[in-house]
C-alpha cells in the first residue's frame, strides 16, 4: 500500500527529531539514512516540504564547498521549496531577507507563508503590516494576523496580546484579567517558541 504523502513527511519528521536528539554517532548516521530515504523520492517529485527538510540533512557531498557557494546553494533550494509550497521554506527566506534593500521581497515571502497557514509567519507578516515595513500599512490585517497567530500560541503573539491588553493599546480594551489570562497561555505545553 502507497503511504501518502503527509504520512511520509511525518515519518521522515521523526527520524529527523529523533537522530538530533541522540548521541550515538551511528545511530544518528542510520537515522539520517532513513529519513533522506524517505524524503528524496518526494523531492524529486517537487514535494516542497521534503525538498526543505532534505536541506536540514548534512550533506557528505558538500564538504569542502567554500561558505559562500554553500550559502548561494541553499538559498536556491530554499527558494525552490519554497515555489513547490513549503512554507517553512518562505518562512527561513522571508527572516533571511529581513533587510534593506530586502525588505519587500521578505514580506511577500512572510505574506505567502502566512496565508498557507504558517504561524509564525503570521506573527511576523502582522507586525509588517502594522509598521508598514516591507508592505503598504494595514494596522487592522496586521492585528488580525497576530492575533490568530497567538490563538495559535506563538510566544510572541501572545506577549503582544498579553501587552496591548495590559496597555489598551491596538484597540484592545484594557484588562489586567485578560492581560494575565494571555499571559498564562506561555505556560502551555505546545506553545510555539521562536
Amino acid at each position: 500500500m502507497i503511504r501518502d504523502i503527509d504520512s511520509q513527511i511525518e515519518e521522515a519528521r521523526a527520524l529527523l527529531q529523533a537522530a538530533w536528539h541522540t548521541a550515538d554517532r551511528r545511530r544518528f548516521n542510520k537515522l539520517l539514512e532513513w529519513a533522506r530515504k524517505i524524503l528524496t523520492p518526494l523531492a524529486e517529485q517537487n514535494v516542497g516540504p521534503a525538498m526543505w527538510m532534505l536541506l536540514s540533512i548534512p550533506d557528505p557531498k558538500s564538504k569542502g564547498t567554500p561558505y559562500e557557494e554553500f550559502e548561494r546553494q541553499h538559498r536556491q533550494h530554499a527558494e525552490e521549496a519554497a515555489r513547490c509550497g513549503s512554507t517553512s521554506a518562505m518562512h527561513f527566506l522571508g527572516c533571511e531577507l529581513d533587510s534593506e534593500p530586502t525588505l519587500k521581497e521578505s514580506s511577500c515571502y512572510f505574506e505567502q507563508a502566512a496565508a498557507l497557514g504558517h504561524t509564525y509567519s503570521k506573527w511576523c507578516y502582522g507586525l509588517n503590516l502594522l509598521s508598514g515595513r516591507g508592505t503598504e500599512k494595514d494596522e487592522s490585517r496586521g492585528i488580525a494576523l497576530i492575533r490568530q497567530a497567538a490563538e495559535e500560541k506563538f510566544e510572541g503573539a501572545i506577549e503582544f496580546v498579553s501587552h496591548a491588553y495590559a496597555q489598551g493599546t491596538y484597540g484592545f480594551p484594557k484588562s489586567q484579567e485578560l492581560a494575565a489570562e494571555w499571559w498564562s497561555k506561555l505556560r502551555d505545553k505546545d506553545v510555539i517558541h521562536y
